[in-house]
């Protein structure tokens, strides 16, 4: 099977892109409303379990259940070279989507603070940009996500 677009069970939008990994798992991540999941993440299964252990309340409450009992959740897209684009918000009714770019690490950035000798880009935090909920795709151009 070949990767393709696909309607999201999640939205009913048609921009959601459907992974095949191997042979028994697939994933989808929808650039629409920026959900996620895949095989593994059925309901009540050790995946979905994992994710209510490991997520923020507001993660946990934005989980989505489909027909097929696969768990949809917010996905968080991390760059190290480009940005970062995540779920910020108070509550379900109140949230949107964050982006911020990175930039590089300066020499004082190193000095008080420690980072790993690899590691040459650090998120902008302090130019972060919000977007709305069906903004997701928005928000990842915002960080040059579909620049090569």
């Amino acid at each position: 099977m070949k990767d393709q677009l696909v309607e999201c069970k999640r939205c009913k939008g048609n921009a959601c892109y459907e992974q095949n990994i191997e042979e028994n798992l697939q994933t989808w991540l929808c650039m629409g409303c920026g959900f996620t999941t895949s095989t593994v993440m059925s309901k009540g299964g050790q995946a979905h379990n994992n994710l209510l252990e490991t997520s923020p309340e507001l993660y946990k409450d934005l989980l989505f259940e489909d027909d097929t009992e696969k768990i949809w959740a917010p996905a968080t897209i991390t760059l190290p070279n480009k940005g970062m684009v995540f779920l910020d918000g108070s509550n379900k009714e109140q949230w949107q989507w964050a982006a911020v770019k990175s930039i590089p690490i300066t020499e004082e950035d190193r000095k008080a603070k420690q980072f790993p000798k690899d590691q040459t880009h650090k998120m902008d935090m302090q130019n972060i940009k919000h977007f709305e909920q069906r903004d997701f795709m928005t928000a990842l151009e915002h960080i040059d996500f579909y620049k090569v």
